[in-house]
């Protein structure tokens, strides 16, 4: 299936999104994880599982997961080698910080 996202509502989106997220600090990574419906945060989050503390964050909003996680440190992440190899990785997908904040400005 093809995944298309207005302008307006991904705009909608990032006024959402939580202070440690979208920063400029280069040492920590941010995407925008798009949930391709009809799955859920609920159904990702059971098969993915927490965030690893010190290492990653995540935050639901609607239809996206916001998840930043430390760049040095990325293969230690519960969310980055599950966002790939998972059943639910089929039902995602993944936008970086800069790339989002880019089709916003278009």
């Amino acid at each position: 299936p093809v995944f298309v996202l207005e302008q307006g509502k991904l705009k909608v989106i990032l006024e959402h999104a939580p202070i440690w997220w979208g920063s400029d600090d280069k040492i920590i990574y941010d995407n925008l994880i798009f949930m391709i419906p009809p799955v859920t945060f609920k159904e990702v989050f059971e098969e993915i599982g927490e965030a690893k503390e010190g290492l990653e964050k995540i935050q639901n909003y609607k239809d996206v997961i916001f998840w930043s996680f430390s760049r040095k440190d990325y293969q230690k992440t519960n969310w980055w080698p599950k966002t790939t190899n998972t059943n639910v990785s089929k039902k995602l997908t993944i936008r970086t910080a800069n790339t989002v904040r880019k089709i916003v400005r278009m």
